[in-house]
């Protein structure tokens, strides 16, 4: 099911070689306990604050809230952005010089229905048979439980390597290769950008909520403007600094240089 063995606490190291093989092979891996459950519990007592302040009457409409800019919110955001394992990851996947695409929460509320199979950034936009090379990854932390009856992610195992988005007669039903992505609080799951995925029901009497961070190579346009949020921030680190774009290439004016 693309989940690697249980990490008792953050001190635990994990295998990337294995991770990124999982990676390549089946287009999405499983990685538990990154953080401790206490710390998935602190990230997700900020984002209960935030839904509460930006909740609006189309929210309880769609039974689905996103919190976006959550990186100028609460330092929280910024240091699970920054997370070693994860920046290790994508450097390794996506080469040195990554950067965060887009940074959100994504919380289903009971009562939410699905959202249709699809790719992530920036497939949803780019010329098919798409390139085989990876230019973007998605990452989801866990801040609760998932389950098959709260809305847990249903993933495609090897659609990454089809080339193309999946078929609009296919988009709305479910397939019987895909698989049900369940796991505790503190895990994350990467995928690859190609891979399809769907959002699934919330049948439970509870809210779910997970953390998104897309990372792709720093030559594609963020889906937000990660710099002007950087410009927020009070004193980030080189790191950070890089992950929201402000070593990334700028359009100047082309003139004669003698």
């Amino acid at each position: 099911m693309g989940v690697l063995p249980v990490a008792k606490s953050e001190d635990v190291k994990h295998d990337i070689p294995k991770i990124i093989a999982e990676l390549d092979e089946r287009g999405y891996c499983v990685i538990p306990g990154v953080i401790t459950p206490e710390k998935a519990d602190e990230a997700r007592t900020v984002l209960e604050r935030l839904l509460a302040e930006e909740a609006i009457e189309g929210t309880w409409r769609a039974r689905t809230q996103r919190v976006a800019r959550i990186a100028v919110k609460d330092p929280i955001f910024v240091e699970l952005m920054a997370h070693p394992l994860i920046v290790s990851i994508w450097r390794k996947y996506l080469d040195e010089d990554m950067i965060c695409s887009t940074w959100t929460s994504n919380t289903a509320y009971p009562g939410f229905n699905r959202y249709g199979w699809h790719p992530d950034f920036p497939f949803q936009f780019v010329n098919q048979p798409w390139p085989t090379d990876n230019v973007s990854g998605q990452t989801m932390w866990l801040l609760d439980d998932l389950t098959e009856e709260n809305g847990g992610t249903g993933i495609l195992p090897y659609s990454h390597r089809k080339g193309h988005r999946p078929p609009e007669e296919i988009r709305q039903k479910w397939i019987d290769e895909a698989e049900i992505l369940t796991g505790q609080r503190g895990s994350v799951m990467v995928m690859n950008g190609k891979t399809w995925h769907s959002a699934r029901p919330n049948v439970t009497n509870r809210a779910r909520s997970v953390l998104l961070g897309m990372y792709c190579r720093p030559f594609y346009v963020t889906q937000e403007d990660m710099r002007a949020q950087l410009a927020d921030l009070e004193n980030p680190s080189e790191l950070v600094q890089q992950l929201m774009g402000a070593n990334q290439y700028q359009p100047g004016v082309v003139s004669n240089r003698y």
